[in-house]
């Protein structure tokens, strides 16, 4: 009986040490959300440069990719396609001054910026057309036929974009000869 008493309190001994080691070991779950809490990172703001662009006129090998990237919404094509005019806009007033002055030279290159990607618009247009006629599944006919709607979407955007900056440059070439 000695024995079993012995035994028994060298184990509870044993087990005691063990539990204040790991007790040493681990921090208490309340320092460890003092420590998440004081450690928080902070918030990654992504820019242009940090995200993959890919312009119309090249679009994507996979159609699901492709139907996904076409499929941009006004709002925000418009809001890229205004940055991308003002990056313009910017290399038009670097450039060498013409006969024309400033306001025209810029005008004119807008619009034949706007010009190339609505022509690019129509060429993704046209393919996912051209899918259409042969494609079997009902899946990437639905597909296709979302991206071809939102080519036409961009399309028809850049028209009233190119029907806007023509008027402008006709009222600046005529404010033009006027001086």
């Amino acid at each position: 009986m000695k024995k079993s008493v012995l035994s028994l309190l060298v184990f509870l001994l044993a087990a005691a040490c063990a539990g204040l080691a790991q007790a040493q070991q681990e921090p208490s779950l309340a320092e460890l959300a003092k420590q998440h809490r004081d450690g928080k990172k902070p918030v990654k703001v992504f820019s242009n440069d940090d995200v993959a662009t890919s312009s119309p006129s090249q679009p994507a090998e996979n159609p699901k990719s492709a139907a996904a990237t076409a499929q941009v919404t006004g709002s925000s094509a418009a809001s890229v396609n205004s940055a991308k005019a003002d990056q313009m806009a910017g290399a038009a007033k670097d450039a060498p001054a013409s006969k024309d002055i400033p306001e025209v030279a810029e005008l004119k290159q807008k619009l034949s910026s706007y010009k190339e990607q609505q022509e690019g618009w129509k060429k993704s247009a046209k393919k996912y057309q051209d899918l259409l006629a042969t494609e079997t599944s009902d899946f990437r006919r639905q597909m296709y036929q979302d991206a071809l709607q939102g080519d036409q979407q961009n399309v028809q955007l850049f028209q009233d974009k190119i029907d806007q900056t023509q008027a402008d440059l006709a009222k600046a070439e005529k404010a033009s000869s006027n001086r």
